[in-house]
């Protein structure tokens, strides 16, 4: 015969998150103009203000190139969220989209001991449309590194959701999609919260 066994962990009022690493890519690219890029800015300032102290955290801004705003993981704490939030208040769209160079920036952060969970959200609308531009290739780029797991979301109707599906896949995570009018804030802060 066969049976189900459902566990689930209990949870104490007293217990701590562990502390974590996370790396939030956003696209910046031109079409990711108007509500996208608000509702991007909008759940990137909900994370960024549910940071726990322990927790060390970048953001890397892409388009035609990407560009991190610290260079490094930086401790979440007040002087870098505010950092963070005014770097995030001055996002603009302009240019292509470099997933593939955004994503291995991003990847380039894990410090390679395994301690901390090591995760990145990743928000885009697009196709790669500069570098690697290859699904398949940007793919085994990403599943080499084998601690990261990179949760996408895709906003609109233009995404590639084979490519976002199978990063999700390859690292153990999962990918959400978003409509241009659908709440992408409600959808990551869901997640993130979890």
């Amino acid at each position: 015969g066969y049976f189900v066994l459902l566990a689930a962990p209990t949870v104490t009022a007293d217990s701590k998150p562990a502390p974590k690493d996370i790396v939030f890519v956003v696209d910046t690219s031109g079409s990711m103009a108007g509500a996208k890029l608000e509702q991007a800015k909008k759940a990137l300032q909900f994370c960024i203000e549910n940071l726990n102290d322990e927790d060390r955290f970048e953001i890397v801004r892409f388009s035609t190139e990407a560009e991190p705003l610290f260079g490094r993981l930086v401790t979440a704490d007040k002087a870098e969220r505010k950092r963070a939030s005014d770097f995030i208040a001055g996002l603009k769209p302009i240019g292509g989209t470099a997933i593939s160079d955004a994503l291995a920036k991003a990847l380039a952060l894990q410090s390679g001991t395994g301690a901390r969970p090591f995760v990145v959200i990743f928000l885009t609308d697009g196709l790669p449309t500069v570098g690697t531009r290859n699904p398949e290739e940007i793919v085994a780029e990403v599943k080499k590194t084998s601690q990261a797991r990179i949760f996408s979301f895709g906003i609109g109707s233009d995404v590639n959701t084979q490519l976002l599906d199978q990063i999700a896949e390859g690292t153990r995570a999962f990918s959400q999609y978003v409509l241009a009018e659908e709440d992408l804030e409600v959808k990551v802060s869901n997640f993130y919260t979890r």
